[in-house]
């Protein structure tokens, strides 16, 4: 039986995060965007998210040079704030020069300034439940909470201001068309994506869609769910907004979508130490898959758990971490045409999102 790894990490407790969100790309921020910093940030730099491992309080912020590939040998958050970021940092955005990190066993929505100085924090998630995941949206930040709430916040001030009953157990969360769309694992049980209208932000509406959904892409209005099977592999089908239907396309553990693109990463293994990786594209107008040409990748990058994909929007650039769950993972630079460029150590466990500021 061919199993994936990831469901063993999700019964560990450790929710991986998909993707990166990101709102602008300048240094505009709130104030001086290195006011306060002990060490100063070049103009241009890029931000690495590692969730660490469940339990340890062991995630990290890293800075590094996207022009070198060089990353700062000391957590960015801890040196800039003189303390640790905290327990399984699920996901990070950058919006107008700032950063937002959610971290999820800690209970906690940070905003930092664009050289990692803590600005604000919200931390009374005891009625919404963990933070999970978010989306920006017109200065507000929209947040699935496991306790079955998708929250609105004010992105300067962390101030809540509305919340939305959905369904047990958020996850993944995306914005198209003024709308919210965020699909409910229900910690393993749960088969529905939750709809929000932005402008009302009143109720949600409940669809109906596959069993244990947890990651959700969008580009071009099409969108994308990521889920276990009966057999606790992983896939991706792609959701009709006309028929209310799921439409498998492919076998997939990590997934990130852009300018009309899927692209994905399937990781199998048959004895949780082996893994096989094969990537690919799916073109959202064709309805197509292809093989991805990772051009002269090194070979670890077929033998290893690809725990996150992203692109730099400044040159379009890929970036695809590898994690072995125990040890520092690494991140892969490929250029816009997808020819392999260099590597670093992501400076931390399980690497799960990147952010660039300019």
């Amino acid at each position: 039986m061919r199993k994936s790894r990831l469901l063993f990490t999700l019964l560990c407790g450790v929710m991986l995060t998909i993707v990166t969100n990101s709102c602008s790309d300048d240094n505009s921020g709130s104030g001086e965007w290195n006011e306060g910093a002990n060490v100063e940030l070049p103009s241009y730099r890029g931000f690495v998210l590692s969730e660490g491992a469940f339990g340890k309080n062991n995630s990290h912020l890293f800075y590094f040079d996207p022009a070198q590939d060089t990353i700062y040998t000391k957590d960015i958050y801890e040196t800039q704030n003189g303390r640790k970021l905290g327990d399984t940092a699920n996901d990070m955005l950058v919006c107008d020069g700032d950063i937002y990190i959610i971290v999820n066993v800690s209970k906690l929505l940070l905003r930092l300034n664009g050289s990692g100085v803590e600005q604000v924090r919200y931390t009374n998630f005891d009625e919404l439940g963990e933070p999970r995941s978010m989306v920006e949206e017109d200065g507000k930040l929209y947040v699935t909470c496991y306790g079955g709430y998708v929250a609105r916040f004010d992105a300067k001030t962390l101030t809540l201001e509305a919340k939305v009953k959905v369904d047990a157990n958020p996850e993944q969360i995306v914005e198209s068309d003024n709308k919210l769309y965020c699909v409910n694992s229900g910690f393993g049980l749960g088969n529905t994506m939750s709809v929000i209208d932005i402008e009302n932000f009143n109720k949600s509406e409940s669809v109906e869609i596959v069993t244990n959904p947890f990651g959700i892409q969008e580009t071009d209005g099409a969108i994308f769910i990521m889920a276990y099977d009966e057999y606790y592999n992983t896939y991706i089908s792609r959701y009709n907004s006309k028929s209310g239907k799921c439409e498998k396309i492919a076998d997939g553990t990590k997934m990130y979508a852009d300018d009309g693109k899927l692209y994905i990463a399937n990781a199998t293994t048959s004895d949780w130490v082996n893994y096989t990786t094969e990537y690919s594209i799916y073109d959202v107008k064709t309805g197509t898959t292809s093989k991805w040409n990772l051009k002269n990748a090194p070979s670890e990058m077929f033998t290893s758990v690809a725990y996150m994909i992203e692109k730099n929007p400044y040159d379009n650039s890929v970036y695809i971490s590898l994690t072995d769950y125990v040890s520092n993972g690494k991140v892969y630079h490929f250029d816009s045409s997808d020819k392999y460029v260099g590597n670093f150590s992501a400076g931390g466990i399980n690497p799960n999102s990147i952010a660039f500021i300019r």
